[in-house]
């Protein structure tokens, strides 16, 4: 198969004032580009695509994907729907075959399917990997109420932003980590410590107790910079779960199951993000809580009654 590469929207596409063929054409550049460097094996000449074609910041991110994984188009001409949301665009299900940089340490699929983001010029404003678990993905998409939302569009709002939320760990992006939190924003991270005991008949006796770490924004992106970034990352996420606040308009209490990865050091757990989305232009997290499974079986998962919203 040679590089170039097609992207056209299929007939049920409704780009509303936005130029068609302008994303069509941005979308087929980008993706000729990353075939070019994928079947040869190099770094991406992202400069072939304009400032009014994919933004600065879309592009470091995109680097910072390549530099772990190369990857390739399987079609040489690629028809997809064009998704609306609040900032633009999304075209979904393009499907890449992934070249690891190292495949001792790569453990995800090979076949995956790309994301792209468009905002209302039809600019490219991000490139990411698809939720693995198509299921989510699906029931998020699809089903006629998950959690009290309703709006399919909001829905996919909501899970593009959690995409972006993971890649933005997975990319080590400390800016848009501290773009995304707000300045209040509350961190809470449970662990289990295992309290040592001696009986009056000198038996020891060994505990397990939940514990629980409160930090601020400044204090958690503070560690983020000077200790666990300086790891390789990789954060994956299943079981999304969203539920809309009964009385507050814009905020959702998202939950997820985290697998945690830096360098040698490895978790899983329970994430629950509070989310508001009033400014759809800039969604923040006011809430961040992590819970190990055995503190999720005895104290079960934050929700958004655990917390008061003003």
């Amino acid at each position: 198969m040679g590089a170039a590469v097609r992207f056209q929207f299929d007939a049920r596409s409704n780009t509303g004032k936005a130029s068609r063929s302008v994303m069509e054409n941005n979308i087929s550049t980008l993706l000729t580009e990353i075939n070019r460097a994928g079947i040869a094996g190099t770094a991406l000449n992202l400069s072939v695509l304009s400032s009014s074609q994919m933004e600065s910041g879309a592009k470091e991110r995109l680097q910072d994907l390549w530099r772990d994984a190369h990857f390739e188009c399987n079609k040489e001409t690629n028809i997809s729907n064009c998704l609306n949301d609040f900032q633009g665009f999304q075209v979904r299900k393009i499907p890449v075959t992934v070249k690891p940089q190292d495949p001792s340490t790569y453990t995800d699929p090979l076949n995956r399917e790309l994301v792209i983001s468009l905002n209302k010029r039809g600019i490219i404003t991000g490139v990411r990997f698809a939720w693995d678990l198509q299921e989510d993905v699906e029931t998020m998409l699809t089903s006629t109420l998950v959690g009290g939302v309703s709006d399919t569009k909001q829905r996919r709002e909501i899970l593009k932003w959690v995409e972006d939320f993971r890649c933005y760990y997975n990319e080590k992006n400390i800016n848009a980590l501290k773009q995304i939190y707000s300045d209040d924003a509350l961190i809470i991270t449970g662990s289990v410590v295992t309290k040592r005991t001696v009986s009056g008949d000198n038996n020891v006796h060994l505990k397990p107790e939940i514990k629980y770490t409160i930090q601020s924004k400044d204090e958690y992106i503070k560690k983020l910079e000077e200790r666990i970034f300086k790891n390789r990352i990789k954060v994956e996420f299943d079981h999304i779960s969203v539920m809309s606040h009964g009385a507050k308009k814009g905020i959702y209490g998202v939950t997820l199951h985290q697998k945690w990865r830096a360098g040698s050091y490895y978790d899983e757990g329970w994430l629950f993000l509070l989310w508001d989305f009033n400014d759809p232009e800039k969604p923040q997290i006011h809430v961040r809580t992590w819970q190990p499974d055995q503190a999720v079986a005895k104290d079960g998962v934050f929700t958004l009654d655990d917390f008061f919203i003003p």
